[in-house]
């Protein structure tokens, strides 16, 4: 009786060790792929950021600085309009957007920016570009361009 309680004793250090190190190991492989992710993400914003600065999305020879000023970091104009700098921007998509005169996206703010005053093709919603500028735009802090 004591052999059988002694070797079932060992079997479930055994095992409490064995799922001790498989969970060990798939933390690091998770911590591996969210550093993955992360590093993408930051692709993303600083592909978006070019672009964000890139006259050749539009016609007009303007890029999305020429009204989000620094960035979208600090205010801006177009024509008599004023442009707020960006805060909390991913947060407050879906709005109504009075240039739009409905309840629009961040994805269809941008492309009507690439539209109205850039007065370039929008973007396709599947296109990588579409996904940056977004990436980009959310990512901007008041006061800190990236």
């Amino acid at each position: 009786m004591k052999k059988t309680a002694l070797i079932a004793v060992l079997c479930i250090i055994v095992a409490v060790s064995v799922f001790a190190q498989e969970k060990k190991e798939e933390a690091k492989k998770m911590k591996g792929e969210m550093g993955d992710a992360h590093k993408e993400l930051m692709a993303a914003v600083e592909r978006g950021k070019a672009l964000f600065n890139d006259p050749a999305l539009g016609t007009t020879g303007m890029s999305c600085s020429s009204c989000h000023m620094e960035g979208g970091t600090k205010p801006g104009k177009m024509g008599d309009m004023e442009i707020k700098p960006f805060m909390n921007v991913a947060a407050s998509f879906p709005k109504h957007v009075m240039m739009a005169q409905k309840v629009i996206t961040l994805d269809q703010m941008v492309n009507m920016c690439i539209m109205k005053p850039m007065k370039g093709t929008p973007l396709k919603w599947d296109d990588q570009q579409l996904t940056d500028l977004s990436a980009y735009v959310a990512s901007v802090k008041p006061g800190k361009a990236k």
